[in-house]
């Protein structure tokens, strides 16, 4: 096992540190912004600034960081070999840029007065800083990733501003049904929704009675007006589910809607929420109540953190940076694979759901 020593300990070490420490014997960790020599958290391995550091060894040292140009440029002016300098981006945890330079470069060596970087395709290219860096890293991207050159030759308009809907299932209303889906246990006795009572036809047990409240609309099917945020015509203990799906965006007071939830319920009632996270807005909602919140889960969490009154009994969010492009695009679900929607990143909400019970009492 080699000696080598690590220059740089930030969010590129940590994706690696656990490959590295296994493939090689770290005799030091360099670390610019310490002033006194210390003992890293993983062993028996001095943390130094490389000021202080003997300039003369044979180790190779390990450009740990993304901004490595830099570090090859101080190290070069403080006397060390440049031979010496390797930047670890075929090492595992692949981070950032790595995945990119893997697939393109052959080889980085690093010079006194420059960086030669050799692509598959035996072209040698000569950088000298960060930017000229930059620029190739770039090149590097829209060659491994053609999303890229998709994403700067797109229209600015949307290929659909209806969702999809004039050709297809709009993506979001693909998990919305999802989480109906899972939680249909909870739609039976008397089942309150906004509008129409599609869902409560869609996922209720054999007993589910119907009902459907607006805060303004005349539409037959409607059984009675009141406002969740105002709380005005809302009726006490009624439901025993209240499907609320996509509503709570075009309400600017969740405090006040939460009690009015709570007042709408039966003891043991569940209200199943669904809320934009990253999306389009309905024109028609946005144009027509105003849109002042798409949501993230840490919101249903201050909106219902009430013990005695509330219990969360499930919450979290679908969508991943693919659905989520795709829905703001205007595709609908039929335009995308079904293994696309398998993967769910908490990091890229489209859409965030919560099954709120109100505590018996």
């Amino acid at each position: 096992m080699d000696n080598v020593i690590l220059f740089g300990r930030g969010k590129y070490f940590e994706e690696k540190k656990n490959s590295i420490f296994s493939l090689y014997r770290v005799k030091e960790i360099w670390d610019s912004s310490v002033e006194q020599e210390s003992m890293s958290k993983y062993g028996n391995i001095p943390v130094i600034n490389p000021a202080n550091a003997v300039k003369d060894g044979t180790e190779r040292i390990l450009l740990v960081s993304v901004k490595f140009m830099g570090m090859w440029r101080f190290l070069v002016e403080m006397g060390f070999d440049p031979e010496r300098f390797v930047l670890p981006y075929e090492i595992p945890g692949l981070y950032e840029n790595d995945e990119a330079i893997s697939h393109c470069v052959k080889s980085i060596v690093f010079e006194r007065d420059e960086v030669i970087v050799t692509t598959f395709q035996d072209e040698k290219l000569k950088v000298h800083n960060e930017n000229e860096w930059r620029v190739l890293l770039r090149r590097f991207y829209r060659e491994t990733y053609p999303i890229i050159d998709a994403v700067s030759s797109m229209s600015p308009v949307p290929v659909s501003a209806q969702f999809g809907t004039e050709r297809g299932t709009p993506i979001d209303r693909f998990y919305i049904e999802t989480f109906l889906n899972a939680n249909k246990q909870f739609i039976h006795g008397t089942v309150l929704e906004i509008e129409d009572n599609s869902y409560t036809k869609a996922y209720g047990s054999h007993d589910a009675v119907s009902m459907v409240m607006d805060v303004s609309s005349q539409l037959p099917g409607v059984d009675f007006l009141a406002n969740l945020e105002t709380g005005e015509g809302i009726r006490e203990k009624l439901a025993d589910c209240f499907i609320c799906t996509q509503t709570l965006m075009y309400l600017y007071d969740t405090k006040a809607v939460a009690e009015n939830i709570y007042r709408l319920l039966k003891p043991g009632g569940v209200v199943l929420l669904t809320c934009n996270g990253i999306s389009q807005n309905s024109r028609r909602c946005m144009d027509h109540y105003g849109c002042t919140f798409n949501y993230n889960m840490d919101a249903f969490k201050k909106m219902f953190d009430e013990p005695g009154k509330f219990e969360i009994l499930s919450m979290g969010s679908y969508g991943n940076v693919k659905t989520v492009c795709a829905h703001l695009s205007g595709l609908c679900q039929e335009d995308l694979r079904e293994e696309d929607f398998n993967v769910n990143d908490k990091y890229y909400p489209l859409i965030v759901y919560a099954a709120v019970r109100r505590v018996n009492g």
